[in-house]
Parts: C-alpha cells; sequence; structure tokens
C-alpha cells in the first residue's frame, strides 16, 4: 500500500511541473484575438505608395502597415500576426516620415513631408470596424484639398 501512496506521490509530483508548462503556455499565448485586414488608399482615385497606415482600436494595441506601389497593405499586430482587435477602429493614414538609417549612418530611407490632409491623420475621420473571425477589406479613396500638417506644426 506504501509502495502505490510513493508510485501515485512521484507520479503527481513528476507531471506537475509538465502540466503546469502546458497549462502557461495555453496562457501565454501570442495575444488578443485578431482579423485579418487588408486593403487599398488611394488619393483623388490614384494608388497612394509609401503611406502608413494605422488602425487605433478603442481599447487594445494598435496595428499598422505600409502601402506598396499600388495602394496596397496589409496591417501587422506584432511580428509574425497579421491583422487588428476586432471592433471600431480610428484609422490614420500618413505619408510623413523620419530618414532612416543603416547601421554606418547611410540613408536608406529618405525623410518625407506629409502630403495628405489632416482629416486623415492628426484630425482623422476615418473609422473601420474589423469583423471578428473575417477577412476584413478596409479600401480608403483620400481627397486632396484639406489643410496638410506641416513639420513645422
Amino acid at each position: 500500500m506504501f509502495a502505490c501512496l510513493r508510485y501515485l506521490r512521484f507520479l503527481l509530483f513528476s507531471s506537475l511541473p509538465v502540466v503546469m508548462l502546458l497549462a502557461f503556455m495555453g496562457c501565454s499565448s501570442s495575444g488578443p484575438d485578431i482579423a485579418y485586414v487588408s486593403g487599398r488608399v488611394t488619393m483623388d482615385g490614384k494608388p497612394l505608395a509609401n503611406a502608413a497606415v494605422l488602425f487605433i482600436p478603442e481599447d487594445g494595441r494598435p496595428a499598422a502597415a505600409r502601402t506598396d506601389a499600388d495602394g496596397r497593405y496589409v496591417l501587422n499586430f506584432t511580428e509574425g500576426r497579421r491583422g487588428a482587435i476586432p471592433g471600431k477602429n480610428s484609422v490614420r493614414i500618413t505619408t510623413q516620415r523620419e530618414a532612416e538609417q543603416d547601421e554606418n549612418g547611410k540613408t536608406v530611407v529618405p525623410a518625407a513631408r506629409e502630403t495628405i490632409p489632416m482629416e486623415y491623420n492628426a484630425a482623422s475621420t476615418l473609422e473601420f470596424t474589423v469583423e471578428p473571425k473575417k477577412k476584413n477589406v478596409a479600401n480608403f479613396d483620400l481627397k486632396s484639398g484639406g489643410k496638410v500638417l506641416s513639420s513645422e506644426e
């Protein structure tokens, strides 16, 4: 009987770390549920290349992307995870960026000034509701002609 109890205790305590590890692995998923979001940004009907697209949820971490030459983007939530938090998101789109340099100080991406009106970035009126468990498509056709935030402001 004592041998049986010792064996049961051995099984319990030797398997406990494995059970705890599995439980923690389940608890430490790579973050909240997100849904895939892609789309295209145009201004006055023409593709808007190299624009930063930012989705800011009402509660949670933002997701971002940069448009390609055709104005297309896919949101990145974190490295290796594409998408955004489901629900209502405020959207900001900007072309302004600082120059990027390599480790030798050589400019690899030049700085760019803002070319998009403020109503799409600093004072954004854009919104998009990300639907859970769905491939969302968020296209934005921006119009030029509004006030553009200058780099001095």
